[in-house]
């Protein structure tokens, strides 16, 4: 596996290129992939400063336009948003024209970002009056598809897709099983939540397998953020809803995920090749076993590393080594043991993680599956 997964740098690249004679200049192929990356968005520390000023700056909009009396309680809030809206594209549009990485490139894009979130906050709030939460996602859905294919902005198509699905969670919840005393309805609306984490999964595999344009790369990031949510929702709830309904809703989400990790271990290895290796099939047990017994937010952790290893994807990564702890620290803490306990536990998973690292590195690490 070691081949296929070997790391390099761009410059490493382009000098091993040279020196094999698959291209005769490297600078003009420096400079075209430094223009790839570069064309459409600033640097990615330069994207979350825009965000955070963004969401600042929008706040103190909204705040001056209410307190103003320019906008009143009654609106109308959806011409309000409309205008927004397209000032905010104007601008991006004029901002297009500038030199890359410019200050009044930068400026402009971070004054229209702002207008955006305004201008969709507007939009939403026309919705949410009819429509309380569902309102909210459906005003959102629609905003979001309207501007996605036309306002390429990153942060922006990110933003909003997580948006859309944090409000489908917030809808189906609001109106759910959190909100009321109904036996009845806590089965069907948990089973939907579990439906839902698996929609979000088979939808951003889908889109980071490479099949798609990149264009799509914000809106599957965005559903791993969704899917994230949602996890650490039922991850918290799960054992009072288990405790009413008598249905193990987090038991279920944890095979889930197991079932995806099952599934990027076998791609990982090279598909049916992957079942010809003790190794592996003993890696494919225990994550089934862990499916009962782990929490699925540790789960969904060793998923986005592996994946995130697997296809250089650095922000998947670092996303899934950072919910790890998280969700560890939380599994821990939620234990019905004494601290004895819980230090033999903690012993023996890291007594249990140092075998499984001999049991795979022993006779080479690296080692490919048999052809």
């Amino acid at each position: 596996m070691s081949e296929y997964q070997a790391q390099y740098t761009i410059p490493g690249l382009l000098a091993r290129l040279q020196s094999e004679g698959q291209i005769e200049d490297r600078e003009k192929a420096s400079g075209f992939i430094r223009n790839l990356h570069t064309r459409d968005d600033p640097p990615l520390y330069l994207r979350a400063l825009i965000g955070l000023g963004a969401f600042i700056s929008s706040l103190f909009l909204l705040g001056f336009l209410f307190t103003s009396d320019l906008i009143d309680e009654d609106g109308p809030f959806l011409v309000w948003g409309l205008a927004f809206i397209a000032a905010a594209f104007g601008l991006w549009k004029r901002s297009q024209k500038g030199e890359d990485a410019s200050f009044p490139k930068t400026f402009l894009s971070v004054l229209s970002f702002t207008w955006m979130a305004v201008g969709k906050t507007l939009f939403v709030l026309e919705f949410s009056e009819a429509f309380d939460e569902w309102g909210i996602f459906f005003g959102l859905g629609l905003i979001t598809a309207a501007t996605y294919f036309v306002y390429r902005l990153t942060i922006d198509r990110f933003l909003s897709c997580l948006g859309v699905c944090c409000a489908l969670t917030v809808a189906m919840t609001e109106n759910g099983f959190f909100n009321r005393g109904d036996l009845e309805g806590i089965l069907p609306m948990g089973l939907s939540l579990c439906g839902l984490a698996s929609l979000q999964a088979s939808l951003a595999a889908y889109l980071l397998s490479g099949r798609v344009g990149r264009k799509f790369l914000p809106m599957a990031y965005a559903l791993v953020g969704g899917l994230t949510v949602n996890v650490f929702l039922l991850t918290l709830q799960g054992p009072s809803l288990e405790e009413s309904s008598g249905f193990p809703f987090v038991m279920v989400l944890g095979l889930l995920l197991a079932a995806g990790l099952i599934a990027l271990l076998v791609r990982a290895a090279g598909g049916r090749q992957a079942f010809r290796s003790p190794r592996l099939l003993a890696a494919m047990l225990a994550t089934i076993v862990c499916g009962f017994f782990i929490s699925p937010g540790i789960l969904l952790g060793v998923c986005l590393l592996v994946y995130g290893y697997g296809h250089h994807d650095r922000l998947l990564t670092a996303f899934g080594g950072l919910l790890i702890p998280v969700f560890l620290f939380h599994w821990y803490y939620d234990l019905e043991l004494t601290l004895t306990e819980k230090s033999a536990v903690l012993v023996g998973s890291g007594l249990a993680m140092l075998a499984g690292r001999f049991l795979f590195c022993r006779g080479g690490a690296g080692e490919e599956v048999d052809a």
